[in-house]
């Protein structure tokens, strides 16, 4: 299972960049995705809710399920990053994919998305592997005094797949 990082500031196109990379990874290599983003500003579950009431009244999981084939598991509990990937290794649900997006500092090749080149240099570390983002949407190919690839999903996918060593046998 590969883990991919996606790190950027607020509005420098990391969900947007996520959704893109996950409908062309599942129509053209055929590979199961998982997302797991980290929210800064506000609650995951809603007061109110049963699956809140169930979790505020000490339940370690609380899953809800829907008539759509829609499920959410919410977990109160501290969770370590790599036992919720081993969780998800062993799940019975393939996976060949797991991203992680706003998380920083996280030792996984990493995709930095930016809105201009002046947002790039206090969020840079040693796994950005590529830069993304909203910075797509003007010419780059390359940053020079990086050694940084500037890809655009939609245009360079397959360097995207090279990039990260994905292929459809994974």
């Amino acid at each position: 299972m590969k883990i991919i990082s996606v790190i950027g500031y607020s509005g420098s196109g990391k969900t947007y960049l996520i959704e893109k990379i996950i409908k062309k990874l599942r129509i053209e290599l055929n590979l199961e995705v998982a997302v797991i983003k980290y929210i800064h500003e506000h609650q995951l579950d809603e007061e109110g809710k049963d699956s809140f009431r169930f979790s505020q009244s000490g339940a370690v999981f609380s899953i809800i399920k829907n008539r759509f084939d829609e499920s959410a598991i919410f977990l109160k509990k501290e969770v370590i990053l790599d036992d919720l990937i081993q969780w998800l290794d062993d799940s019975p649900f393939k996976l060949d994919i797991i991203f992680f997006e706003s998380f920083r500092n996280l030792p996984y090749p990493t995709i930095l998305c930016v809105e201009d080149l002046n947002h790039i240099g206090s969020q840079l570390n040693e796994n950005v592997k590529m830069i993304s983002g909203i910075i797509t949407t003007r010419e780059f190919t390359q940053l020079e005094e990086l050694n940084l690839p500037v890809v655009d999903i939609e245009k360079n996918f397959k360097e995207f797949c090279n990039l990260f060593d994905l292929s459809e046998d994974l």
